[in-house]
């Protein structure tokens, strides 16, 4: 009934994996971002998540990237396609 903030964090092999960093297009505040404080409420995110995975370059999987990466400081690992890597700068 409901798309996005697609962000899915999993543990497989001692690593955590974040699948999806996505957005809610249907707000203009801090409710279109995942809670990321469920991931942490001190920030650090590049020690806690080992990688990120976007599964492709729909907003409500991959637009809170950017806050992600630029706001809360993510700056580990990102996977993703290469179409998808080629249409997000523009999303």
């Amino acid at each position: 009934q409901d798309v996005g903030k697609s962000c899915i964090l999993i543990t497989m092999g001692g690593k955590n994996i974040m699948l999806d960093c996505g957005m809610h297009p249907g707000y203009n505040d801090h409710r279109r971002f995942p809670d990321f404080r469920y991931i942490s409420s001190e920030g650090n995110f590049t020690g806690l998540i080992d990688l990120v995975i976007i599964s492709h370059f729909h907003l409500d999987h991959c637009g809170s990237l950017p806050y992600f990466t630029q706001v809360l400081g993510y700056d580990g690992p990102i996977y993703a396609t290469h179409p998808t890597k080629a249409v997000m700068p523009i999303l």
